[in-house]
């Protein structure tokens, strides 16, 4: 009880070193590769300096485009919302309620506005945080491996060990399905808007691609900026984006769900929407992030430790 009790008051913490165990993962691959040929410690230092210049080559070279199409974003929206009131006008009582309704969302979102901002300035450190936790992890996961493994009795350091394996196995399965499934969902997305003539499409390409990470809720999330853009071109361009939207939703339940993330970890669809629930109600956008992860580690502990150790069962 007192375990589960400190646990609680250090949710905050406890989530931000998962989230560095998560990166920490992502990191492993290139980590991994260029530990065979130098010291893991320059291995991590490389792949960070990469990363770095990477990331502000891209930014200078695409920043001027996205900052544009925010711009264009920030004008469409407000004519897509004014829009959508003029047409609930014209449906009488019905509209008026709905209008009424969404005008109460619009006020309670402008009370978190400012925690909001507040917010985001507290989750860039966080993020920096998560990217220094998350180098010293992969720099040396041996450590902290044997570090937790020696607060474990002698006599199951050999199901530590196995539960490790099997916990970090799947979290390396996962993490590599879904960076595939998110560039091919990005990328198509992007190619899709680009080709229908929709406004900001490399900005709603990005949208996408960072929400294929939450599932099924943040493919919906991520279709609505692009429906209001497009719903201030016009009705036909309104159309081809649902058309584009639906379309690459198909090819990711039919094609690169069951050829990328089922191979690499099979979870189900109505553990995914508890899981994601769950924690969005303890610990917000935050934990929308690492609900799946979670997820994931949950399932490998439970199949090994339960089913198959108490149990004797294959897992299902």
């Amino acid at each position: 009880m007192v375990v589960l009790a400190f646990a609680w008051l250090a949710r905050d913490i406890l989530l931000v070193a998962f989230l560095g165990v998560l990166i920490g993962v992502v990191f492993s691959y290139p980590v991994d590769l260029l530990a065979r040929f130098m010291k893991r410690g320059l291995a991590t230092l490389l792949v960070l300096l990469v990363l770095g210049g990477a990331t502000t080559g891209i930014g200078f070279l695409v920043a001027p485009s996205i900052a544009e199409q925010v711009n264009d974003l920030q004008e469409s929206a407000p004519k897509a919302i004014k829009s959508a009131r003029s047409w609930l006008r014209d449906q009488g009582d019905a509209g008026e309620k709905l209008q009424e309704g969404a005008g109460k969302v619009i006020d309670k979102a402008g009370q978190v506005a400012v925690p909001a901002l507040l917010g985001l300035v507290s989750g860039l450190t966080s993020i920096v945080l998560v990217i220094v936790l998350g180098a010293f992890v992969v720099s040396d996961p041996e450590l902290y491996k044997e570090g937790l493994r020696s607060l474990v009795p002698k006599t199951s350091e050999k199901l530590f060990d196995e539960a490790w394996k099997r916990t970090g196995n799947g979290l390396r399965r996962w993490v590599g399905g879904i960076l595939v499934s998110m560039t091919i969902m990005g990328t198509l997305s992007a190619i899709g808007l680009k080709i229908a003539g929709i406004h900001d499409w490399m900005l709603l390409g990005l949208l996408t691609f960072f929400g294929t990470f939450v599932p099924y809720v943040g493919a919906v999330a991520s279709a609505i900026p692009g429906l209001l853009v497009a719903a201030t071109q016009s009705p036909r361009h309104l159309l081809f984006a649902f058309l584009v939207y639906t379309g690459i939703h198909i090819i990711e339940g039919y094609l690169v769900e069951p050829l990328i993330m089922a191979r690499a970890v099979k979870l189900k669809p109505a553990a995914l929407l508890i899981s994601v629930g769950v924690m969005s109600a303890i610990f917000q956008i935050p934990g929308v992030i690492v609900a799946t992860p979670l997820l994931v580690c949950a399932q490998a502990l439970v199949d090994y430790l339960w089913v198959e150790r108490s149990l004797a069962k294959e897992p299902a």
